[in-house]
């Protein structure tokens, strides 16, 4: 499908990373191929819109504007998903003393949209706006799984090769067989994908039958959770993501019987 004019001008944003906060004219010209008057214009329009600026005594370097920044306060402050499991994140978090994490699956990526820590415990590697590979750790296992078998297929083919370099499944029937047997178990448990000395554990908050779920998840040291009741966290992760989606149907029905889609149901 083609990219329209503005679409074409947001793909100046994929360049932006954490190991790369700054880019210039020729870094887009290297890496989307276009050319030097297309790229300038393209700065230009972002930078008239806040979404980028300038940074001051270089060159032409650039690095994302203060729109970013209101953006993210906006999604954070009203985010319907968000004000709803926050309280219920907190009481985990508070009740285990382990990070609490509300993990969102994108195509090509997975991104915590919110997080909880007890007290001021390290969050690790990650948490809020950090993406992360959809192919390692419980949060996007636990999500694939509840897809449907044809997306769970594309996900396979798609990243084939770094689950086997894992040693997750080394064919397609070997992945179809560990989703399934997620999906029946209602969690994930993984140990050290994404952070060497990390645990995760992920249950799926469901919001519609035809999206895809978001990820409960606990995250915390391997040594942590040597000494933790396994069955008994299940439990807990298990009855808090039954209460964000309850209270999250309330709130669709209400906003529907008042015809104002805040929330969207498909």
């Amino acid at each position: 499908m083609a990219l329209s004019s503005f679409g074409k001008i947001l793909t100046v944003l994929d360049l932006f990373s954490v190991s790369r906060p700054v880019i210039n004219v020729d870094l887009i010209c290297a890496e989307l191929g276009l050319s030097k008057p297309t790229s300038y214009r393209y700065l230009k329009e972002l930078v008239s819109a806040d979404i980028l600026q300038r940074l001051s005594g270089t060159s032409g370097d650039y690095t994302l504007g203060p729109k970013i920044a209101v953006l993210d306060y906006i999604s954070r402050t009203t985010d319907p998903l968000v004000q709803i499991s926050t309280p219920f994140m907190k009481e985990i978090a508070e009740r285990t003393e382990l990070c609490c994490l509300l993990t969102f699956l994108n195509r090509d990526y997975c991104i915590d949209v919110h997080h909880e820590v007890f007290k001021d415990m390290q969050l690790f590697s990650y948490g809020r706006g950090c993406p992360r590979p959809v192919f390692m750790g419980a949060s996007p296992k636990v999500i694939i799984a509840n897809l449907s078998k044809q997306k769970i297929l594309e996900y396979y083919h798609r990243y084939a090769p770094q689950l086997s370099e894992r040693e997750f499944a080394q064919d397609e029937a070997a992945f179809t067989a560990q989703m399934k047997k997620i999906k029946k178990q209602g969690y994930c448990l993984s140990h050290g994908e994404v952070d060497p000395e990390v645990c995760g554990l992920s249950v799926p908050i469901k919001f519609s039958s035809k999206e895809a779920p978001l990820a409960l998840t606990v995250v915390a040291s391997r040594n942590r959770f040597d000494f933790i009741n396994l069955d008994r966290l299940i439990e807990i992760l298990k009855d808090h993501a039954a209460q964000i989606e309850k209270h999250f149907a309330e709130l669709s029905e209400k906003h529907q019987l008042v015809d104002y889609p805040y929330v969207e149901m498909d």
